[in-house]
């Protein structure tokens, strides 16, 4: 960073019209370098067909042509060595010690580390039918026929949709997004819940937003109150414009029923519909196994009437292994008559009960019809063969039923374990949400807006106050760094104080605060918590010695990571919940 030379290159790149028009302005020039004691030179200069006399000094001449090049080259004058000190007696004074930044004017969104942005994801989105876009946690709702060319005329067809957040300071610095607001002559510094850009494009041109229609936004946002406002950044004005109150609503967990299958995941539905299915067709043999389970033999009862019923061994397999089967009436059963016993019936048929104990008679004879409940019973030696034969069957039900029951069970316990898994699954997907978000008490920001450009949710905030110093910035080797932007801030407000060079650096000495510069090769110069802790002045001249990163910061990513050890992890407190 050491060079003990100016160096001007004058005809090493040709200067571009925006340079070349920024720099037309000969009388404001000449106000400033009014009171050089230099040498006049009167010469004609002819700009844009106009014949103009002007009087500048060979000093001007030298800065505006250095001006020209990049400001950098002014980073590298010779400068007096810095001692770090934070006396309020250090004779060197920044104000008066630094020269002034290039005037070479940037565009208004200016990116300060060179090839380093946050990028924009593309979606497809057909005109005709509109969409719905899921970024993250933000969802855009598009309505059909939304579009339109610049001379107004319907688009149809396929639709690029850019879409990018910026959420956290480091989002917020590498997109070069100006993040102060101009009110009423004032400049207030945005407290931001959330920014996003959007864009249209179809074969590569810009696509507006159709006149009455408007696209809704739905951001999840970490922001700590409700009372946030919503701003459009207007690019030709150079400032943000007030739009209204964000509409917030508090987000509401909800429990998950998942006995609906449809609240699984596609990826679990496939294993929880074969155990169910598994599980239903062993219900089903079980029921086939129930009809199979045989009735327990009963004496016949002394005095009481019992009769034979040809019954199909088919339709009652639990009675065919019985032979010389009687039946008896059920004595509390009152519909039967023993009168019944001498009439010869036209027709006759037999029912098992539900719980597989009893069976209900119908006989019919013309109009009269009579059903009573009977049980089979057996006489004598019959009984005692049919107590061996019964004992036999049931062994063999048993066996059968209860191993249907003990795979019926294991199919259930699998099931069981599935659910619990997915929502122990789900439980936990949802609290890293809540952690990776950090959305305790955190709210969805809707708005809606009928251009595609920047918009913003912000609280417009004034500067620090508890300190107000003089700075002097220099790095590690004692190298100047009075040129460059120093970028400040407080480690719970999603907020960036910029300090140009030149002036005085506000900070609160009651909060933690972090600064840090960009050298000329995209390295990182930090000045952390602990050093501004150590700081033990409110006023004077503050000499700010700058840590530099050994790395050069080549994304985004590179920039949270070199934050981190200061910040900490600024996509969970600040609710980019990156998935």
């Amino acid at each position: 960073m050491k060079n003990n030379k100016i160096k001007i290159e004058t005809g090493s790149e040709k200067l571009t019209k925006e340079e070349i028009d920024s720099h037309k302005d000969f009388n404001k020039v000449y106000k400033t370098y009014t009171t050089t004691k230099t040498n006049t030179v009167k010469s004609p200069k002819k700009f844009g067909g106009m014949t103009t006399m002007v009087v500048v000094t060979t000093t001007v001449v030298v800065t505006t042509i250095g001006a020209w090049k990049y400001w950098n080259y002014h980073k590298t004058a010779t400068q007096p060595k810095v001692t770090a000190s934070t006396s309020s007696s250090t004779k060197s004074n920044t104000a008066s010690t630094t020269t002034a930044k290039s005037t070479v004017k940037h565009p208004y969104i200016h990116p300060p580390i060179k090839g380093v942005d946050v990028p924009y994801k593309t979606y497809s989105v057909d005109a005709n039918k509109g969409g719905t876009i899921t970024y993250n946690n933000s969802k855009i709702v598009i309505p059909a026929s939304s579009f339109c060319d610049a001379n107004g005329k319907a688009i149809t067809g396929k639709v690029d949709i850019k879409y990018r957040e910026f959420r956290n300071a480091a989002e917020f610095f590498a997109s070069g997004i100006p993040m102060t607001y101009d009110s009423a002559g004032k400049q207030y510094t945005f407290e931001s819940a959330g920014m996003l850009d959007v864009r249209g494009y179809q074969n590569g041109k810009p696509v507006y937003v159709r006149t009455g229609k408007e696209i809704q936004v739905s951001m999840v946002t970490t922001q700590r109150s409700i009372s946030y406002n919503m701003y459009e950044l207007d690019t030709n004005k150079q400032n943000w414009t007030y739009l209204d109150k964000s509409k917030s609503t508090p987000i509401a967990t909800k429990t998950k029923n998942l006995k609906d299958t449809t609240t699984i995941p596609p990826a679990e539905q496939k294993q929880v519909q074969q155990i169910q299915s598994s599980i239903a067709s062993i219900k089903q043999e079980e029921a086939a196994i129930e009809k199979t389970k045989p009735v327990e033999p009963k004496k016949v009862t002394a005095g009481r009437n019992n009769f034979n019923i040809d019954a199909d061994q088919h339709d009652y397999p639990e009675l065919a292994v019985y032979k010389n089967l009687l039946w008896e009436p059920d004595p509390a059963d009152k519909n039967y008559k023993p009168s019944y016993a001498a009439i010869t019936w036209d027709d006759a048929s037999l029912k098992r009960s539900a719980d597989g104990t009893t069976y209900t008679f119908t006989v019919k004879k013309g109009a009269e019809q009579h059903s009573f409940i009977v049980h089979p019973v057996f006489e004598g030696k019959d009984y005692d063969a049919a107590m061996k034969e019964y004992d036999k069957k049931y062994q063999d039900y048993q066996v059968a039923y209860d191993k249907r029951k003990a795979d019926e069970k294991k199919q259930q316990e699998a099931y069981e374990a599935l659910l619990t898994k997915i929502k122990k699954d789900q439980e936990e997907e949802q609290q890293n949400l809540l952690a990776h978000a950090n959305l305790m008490g955190a709210v969805t920001n809707m708005f809606y807006i009928n251009n595609f450009g920047i918009y913003n949710t912000d609280c417009p905030e004034n500067l620090p106050h508890g300190a107000e110093v003089t700075p002097q910035y220099t790095d590690n080797n004692s190298d100047n760094l009075n040129y460059n932007e120093f970028y400040l801030v407080e480690k719970d407000k999603n907020a960036i104080y910029d300090y140009h060079p030149g002036h005085n650096c506000r900070f609160n000495p009651k909060v933690e605060n972090f600064a840090w510069m960009i050298t000329p090769d995209n390295k990182l110069a930090i000045y952390s918590i602990e050093d501004f802790s150590k700081i033990g002045i409110t006023s004077g001249t503050v000499v700010f010695k700058m840590k530099v990163l050994e790395k050069p910061i080549t994304s985004v990513e590179d920039l949270k990571a070199a934050f981190k050890p200061y910040l900490g992890d600024l996509d969970k407190q600040w609710g980019s919940a990156r998935s």
